[in-house]
């Protein structure tokens, strides 16, 4: 189904708000050392055509409000592409994991104007818990790349890969928000080197699958008008656990009951969940943190 290196850095801002482009680097000015005109015009070519491959494996940027997004492509793993959504927030924004929680808005990645594509895998790296009086949202600050994992109809031809995404922004206010981006990336094409660098710093932060008897959810039961979760996970000074019910659900996020003897336990309230629905035979994907390690692991419950 179809579904950083560091933040750019604003030239200003225009007449309606908005910020500015950012500037392209000047990378000659300090990679480049002085040297004799021949030898300074062969490395300046090599950059260009580098600079140029490059380019083709990042999408432009594409603006937003409060935020700015672009698609990295590239090669990837058996047969696949490998590439990322990019969304640069500015200063005290943020936006929502796939379940946002209390408040906000989740992405929808509609991809389904690409060419040469069979399917596109999202991965949503591991959010933050924010909670703000009595309300829970799961978001991410500044900015986040959203890992995907490309399919291609044939991988001998170019893939187009198009994106239309609606997500939300919320700082002082919230505003859903959309906007579209799109990059072509020829077959055989070779590793971009920023792209591989943004990916690296957030391929990381998607969960894993649980380690049964060392990192899992261990059990998971219904006790009255809520589910009591058992995980187990490594000893570390920073855990938690993020919940996502199933399609048409709404309960919140889990509560933290106690830890003992590497097992934490949580409690789920469902008193929120649609009117007359079961929760027996329902299916919930957890998301457990410990530190910087995450693992996700799907559950039905008993």
């Amino acid at each position: 189904m179809f579904e950083c290196y560091q933040p750019p850095h604003w030239l200003g801002r225009r007449n309606d708000g908005r910020r500015l482009a950012p500037a392209a680097a000047p990378v000659v000015n300090y990679l480049l050392p002085m040297t004799r005109p021949a030898t300074l015009a062969l490395v300046l070519v090599g950059l260009a055509l580098g600079i140029e491959t490059a380019a083709a494996a990042r999408s432009d940027w594409s603006d937003a409000d409060q935020s700015r997004l672009r698609l990295l492509l590239g090669p990837g793993e058996g047969g696949r592409l490998a590439g990322g959504i990019e969304i640069v927030l500015e200063p005290g924004w943020h936006t929502y994991w796939r379940n946002p929680g209390d408040a906000g808005v989740a992405p929808v990645f509609d991809f389904s104007g690409s060419v040469n594509v069979a399917d596109v895998e999202v991965l949503y790296p591991v959010p933050e818990r924010q909670v703000d009086g009595g309300s829970t949202s799961l978001i991410y600050r500044d900015e986040v790349v959203f890992p995907i994992n490309v399919e291609p109809i044939d991988a001998d031809q170019p893939v187009t890969l198009r994106l239309t995404a609606s997500f939300g922004v919320c700082s002082e206010i919230c505003i859903p928000t959309q906007t579209s981006s799109a990059v072509t990336l020829p077959p055989a094409a070779p590793l971009d080197p920023l792209s591989a660098a943004v990916l690296q710093r957030f391929r990381p932060r998607v969960p894993q699958p649980a380690e049964p008897g060392r990192f899992d959810i261990e059990e998971v039961t219904l006790e009255g008008d809520a589910l009591i979760i058992d995980v187990r996970m490594p000893e570390s000074s920073y855990f938690d656990l993020f919940a996502e019910p199933p399609p048409g659900w709404y309960v919140g996020q889990p509560e933290l009951l106690s830890r003992a003897q590497e097992v934490t336990r949580y409690r789920l309230p469902l008193d929120r969940r649609p009117k007359g629905a079961e929760a027996s035979g329902q299916r919930f994907h957890f998301v457990a943190v410990a530190g910087g390690r995450a693992i996700e692991e799907a559950v039905e419950i008993p």
